[in-house]
C-alpha cells in the first residue's frame, strides 16, 4: 500500500522528533497521578482517562505539528504531484502517531488492568468503536487545525482551544454529573466526550445512541473541514 510507504518514512522522522516523543510517551506518565486522583483508584476510570489523554496529545497535537511541518517543508506538495491520492497522503502522514497512540492505549490498559484488578470489558465492541472513532475524529481535527497554523511553533496556540476544552470539559478529571445539567448537555457535545462515553460503555451498561450520534457528527464535520480548509501549500 502506497500510504504505508509514506507512513514508514514518517515513522523515521517521528523517532527523531523529541517533542513528539515527549508528548506521546512522557506526558501520559506525568498526567497519570492527576488521573488517579480523579478516578479515585478506579481502574476503569483511569484507563478511560489515559485513552482520552493519549488521543489529545499523541494523536491530535502531534498531528497538528506534523501536518504543518510537512506542509511548510513542501513535502505534502511534492507527494501530491505523484500518484498518491489526498487521503493516502494524509493517512500515511498520520500513521506513526496513530500506531504509537494505539500501542500506548493497549499497554496502559494492560498495566492498569493488572495493577487495579479491573474487570475485562463486558462489551468490548463499544470500546473498539470509541477508540477507532476517537482516532479518526482527532486526526481530522488535527488536519483542520493545521490550516490555521502558520508555523510549528504556533501549533501550541492554535491547538489550545480544543485541548483545553476537551481536558476540562469531557469528564477526564471530574464527572459531568458534578456540573449543572444545562452545562453538562453542552459539554457532552465536545469531540472527546462521546469517545470517553463509548469507552466506558465497554465496561458499564448505559445508553450509547447519543455518543454514537455525536461522534458521527464530529467525523462528518471533520471531513468537511479538511476538504474545505486543509492547505497543501505553505502559508505565506
Amino acid at each position: 500500500m502506497r500510504a504505508v510507504a509514506v507512513g514508514q518514512a514518517e515513522l523515521r522522522l517521528f523517532w527523531r522528533n523529541r517533542t513528539a516523543l515527549f508528548n506521546s510517551i512522557v506526558m501520559p506518565l506525568l498526567i497519570t497521578p492527576a488521573l488517579m486522583a480523579a478516578a479515585d483508584a478506579d481502574g476503569v476510570s483511569l484507563i478511560v482517562g489515559l485513552v482520552g489523554f493519549v488521543l489529545l496529545m499523541a494523536v491530535y497535537y502531534n498531528l497538528v505539528t506534523t501536518f504543518v511541518a510537512r506542509r511548510e517543508e513542501l513535502v505534502l506538495k511534492r507527494l501530491r504531484v505523484g500518484e498518491l491520492t489526498d487521503p493516502e497522503i494524509l493517512f500515511g502522514a498520520s500513521l506513526p502517531s496513530v500506531v504509537v497512540a494505539l500501542g500506548q492505549m493497549a499497554l496502559f490498559a494492560v498495566i492498569v488492568g493488572v495493577w487495579t484488578e479491573a474487570a475485562l470489558p463486558s462489551r468490548p465492541w463499544f470500546l473498539l468503536v470509541g477508540v477507532a472513532g476517537g482516532v479518526l475524529v482527532f486526526a481530522l481535527l488535527a488536519a483542520a487545525s493545521s490550516a490555521f497554523t502558520r508555523t510549528v511553533e504556533m501549533a501550541q496556540v492554535t491547538s489550545l482551544p480544543i485541548l483545553v476544552a476537551c481536558l476540562l470539559g469531557s469528564g477526564l478529571f471530574f464527572p459531568l454529573s458534578a456540573v449543572p445539567e444545562g452545562v453538562a448537555s453542552v459539554l457532552r457535545l465536545l469531540p472527546l466526550t462521546p469517545v470517553l462515553d463509548l469507552v466506558r460503555a465497554g465496561w458499564a451498561d448505559g445508553p450509547v445512541l447519543r455518543p454514537l450520534i455525536v461522534l458521527t457528527v464530529w467525523i462528518a464535520l471533520g471531513i468537511y473541514a479538511v476538504r474545505r480548509w486543509f492547505r497543501w501549500d505553505p502559508r505565506r
